[in-house]
């Protein structure tokens, strides 16, 4: 028979109760975890660290000191501990900025403190935690402590002056506060938008998605433009030429509508169109229109450059070549109908003379705007046009489509019904636009042509009416 110790095992309970508790412990961890989780609750991620980290390095300390007994001057307790304390350093710290800054409502302070702050905040904080761990832990001089730390700056300052530089300029920025995550920049001639500010550089993203970094001192330095500030809104700018036979009054009214019927162009600030010099081969203009952000400044530069051509020609106005070559004038209907296009209504491009303008229009532009009337008598010669009609409410609903061989204008929906309707190309459209006289006279001789187009306002009638109904 084996005769058991009188006295208590001293480390009995303590094994007994670390085997209990730590698989317990674990277990609610687990269970308040997928909860938070479930919940989309920030706090997740500091308590996996509590879990995985600080959860094992507590029962590892309490095995050691309570199961094994080891001395705490022991090195293998003094590491262990050090360890343990750090870790839920750690865990506290990030559970703090999880509480006071990832909970933050939206536009509050908290959530306008920049990150490379929180960052150096959460480094001091370590900082004074190990001091005061090396104190209790391995019974350091605090005093010793704060003159080796202090004499390891110096060095480490000497040693690392260029990162160190970037953080303090980081934080002469972020005190600052001349630029923040999203805003446009520009500098050294890279345009971009910020898209994060860290320890030693701004990260730009560029409008061709590039990356490109710029140190924190050079920012801190040099010059840059703040696209985003003192207002979002963004003034673009456009200087091109017109001949000196178009007259400036006529090429400023054509350009100012341009620029209104223009998506993404601001009405306030309304546009406007400036004579800025008179060279040797043209009279120089200015235009000068707002957008909501500088991310839509190329879309817009481009829609109005890209309707310019269109509205130019149409308007009769020329824009002279660099090179000195005569302009090309607008097809007369002669040399369309030569060119074999002939074929779409013969009855109507046979009454076509040399005054029967010839008129352009670009993908998404409105031939006829809803709630207007097109005077005259339009035929699509090129490209497809969407037929618009207004609902209840006003909105703009398709209802048709318009080919090569249509028509459309005043004459087809007389007594004011197209003020009902509207035309939007779809693609690059051609028509050809003839008087009222022109096409009155067309519809006397040919009865037939003049039942065809009765029938298409009848069925236009009938569309714009059940798109009213709709809305």
């Amino acid at each position: 028979m084996i005769d058991l110790p009188a006295g208590p095992v001293s480390n009995f309970w303590p094994a007994v109760l670390l085997a209990l508790g730590f698989p317990l412990s674990l277990l609610l961890l687990n269970e308040l975890i997928a909860a938070l989780r479930a919940g989309g609750n920030p706090l997740v991620r500091s308590l996996v660290t509590l879990r995985n980290l600080v959860a094992p390095a507590l029962a590892l300390l309490i095995f050691v000191l309570r199961v094994l007994e080891l001395p705490r001057d022991d090195p293998a307790v003094r590491v262990i501990a050090t360890a343990f304390w750090l870790l839920l350093l750690y865990a506290l710290l990030g559970a703090v900025n999880d509480l006071v800054f990832r909970l933050s409502g939206a536009g509050t302070w908290r959530q306008r403190v920049p990150e490379l702050f929180l960052d150096l905040l959460r480094a001091a904080l370590v900082a004074v935690g190990a001091v005061i761990i090396y104190s209790q832990v391995w019974d350091g001089e605090i005093t010793g402590a704060l003159t080796a730390l202090g004499l390891g700056s110096v060095v480490i300052g000497l040693a690392l002056q260029e990162p160190l530089g970037n953080i303090v300029s980081g934080l002469m920025l972020l005190f600052e506060r001349p630029i923040s995550v999203g805003d446009w920049i520009e500098t050294n001639k890279i345009k971009g938008r910020i898209i994060e500010i860290n320890w030693r550089a701004v990260h730009i993203e560029t409008a061709t998605r590039e990356l490109y970094i710029v140190p924190n001192v050079s920012l801190y330095k040099a010059a840059f433009s703040n696209l985003s500030r003192p207002t979002s809104l963004r003034t673009e700018q456009i200087e091109l030429g017109f001949s000196y036979d178009d007259p400036p009054n006529r090429v400023k009214e054509v350009m100012l509508d341009l620029l209104r019927t223009t998506p993404d162009v601001l009405h306030d600030p309304p546009p406007r169109v400036r004579t800025l010099s008179y060279g040797d081969a043209a009279i120089t203009y200015r235009l000068v229109f707002s957008v909501t952000r500088q991310d839509q400044v190329s879309a817009v530069r481009d829609a109005v450059m890209t309707r310019l051509w269109y509205v130019a020609r149409r308007a009769g106005l020329t824009i002279p070549s660099a090179i000195s070559q005569p302009g090309r004038a607008p097809l007369t209907p002669a040399q369309w109908l030569a060119a074999d296009h002939a074929r779409f209504l013969p009855a109507v491009t046979a009454g076509a003379d040399r005054e029967t303008p010839i008129m352009d229009y670009t993908k998404g532009e409105d031939v006829q705007h809803l709630g207007t009337r097109f005077q005259g008598f339009a035929l699509i010669l090129e490209g497809r046009a969407a037929l618009l009609a207004g609902d209840a409410q006003g909105r703009a609903v398709v209802i048709g489509e318009l080919g090569p061989g249509e028509c459309f204008g005043s004459q087809l929906t007389a007594g004011g019904a197209s003020d009902d309707l509207g035309i939007r190309a779809l693609e690059d459209v051609k028509i050809m636009v003839f008087n009222s006289r022109a096409i009155s006279d067309l519809l006397n001789r040919s009865p037939t042509l003049a039942a065809e187009i009765g029938d298409a306002i009848e069925s236009r009638r009938r569309a714009a009416q059940a798109a009213r109904r709709r809305g």
